[in-house]
C-alpha cells in the first residue's frame, strides 16, 4: 500500500507541472472487499492475531497473579527473597514484550504473514488500476482510501468499479 501511495504521490506531482490532465479516482477497500482471496487472506490474520493476543493475554495474567501474590507476601519475605520475586516479575515482563514483538512487530509473525497473503493480492490490484487508467486515458489515480481532505469527487472520475470488473475478467 505504501508503494501505491508513493506511486500515487509522484503521479501527482508530474500531472501538477504537466498542465491539464485527466484525473481519476479508485476506492481500493471496496475494490478489495470484492476480492474472496483479499477477505479469506484477512480472516486468516484475523484469526492469527487474535490466537496470538489470546496468548500474550494468558502471559499478562499470569503476571498479574505473580505480582498480586509478590504484594501479599512482600512484608513476610526477606530482602534476597524480594529481590528474587522482583527479578522474576521483571524477567516475565520483558519475555512478554518479546513475544509481542515477536508476533506484532515489524519483522514480526504477522507482519510476514501479512506481506505473503495481502502483497500479490495489492500487486494484482494495482496492476488493473493501470491497466484502467490508461484504458481512460487518466495520467493521475487517487486512492481515496489513502487521500484525506478530499471535499468533492465527480461521480464521472471514480474507476472503481471499472477496476471491480477488470478483475472479475
Amino acid at each position: 500500500m505504501k508503494k501505491l501511495f508513493l506511486v500515487i504521490a509522484v503521479a501527482c506531482v508530474a500531472a501538477m507541472s504537466a498542465g491539464a490532465q485527466t484525473v481519476g479516482y479508485v476506492d481500493t477497500e471496496k475494490i478489495l472487499s470484492r476480492i474472496s482471496e483479499y477477505v479469506n487472506a484477512q480472516n486468516e490474520l484475523n484469526t492469527l492475531a487474535e490466537k496470538y493476543k489470546a496468548d500474550i493475554q494468558k502471559d499478562v495474567d499470569a503476571i498479574d497473579a505473580l505480582y498480586r501474590s509478590y504484594q501479599s507476601q512482600k512484608s513476610s519475605l526477606t530482602t534476597a527473597q524480594r529481590e528474587s520475586r522482583e527479578n522474576q516479575i521483571i524477567a516475565k515482563e520483558k519475555a512478554v514484550k518479546e513475544k509481542e514483538q515477536k508476533y506484532f512487530g515489524e519483522d514480526g509473525i504477522l507482519t510476514k504473514k501479512s506481506e505473503t497473503l495481502i502483497s500479490p493480492i495489492q500487486d494484482v490490484v494495482e496492476k488493473a488500476i493501470t491497466a484502467v487508467a490508461e484504458a481512460n486515458n487518466c495520467s493521475v489515480v487517487l486512492d481515496l482510501t489513502v487521500v484525506t481532505g478530499v471535499v468533492y469527487k465527480n461521480p464521472r472520475f471514480d474507476l472503481t468499479q471499472a477496476v471491480i470488473n477488470y478483475l472479475a475478467k
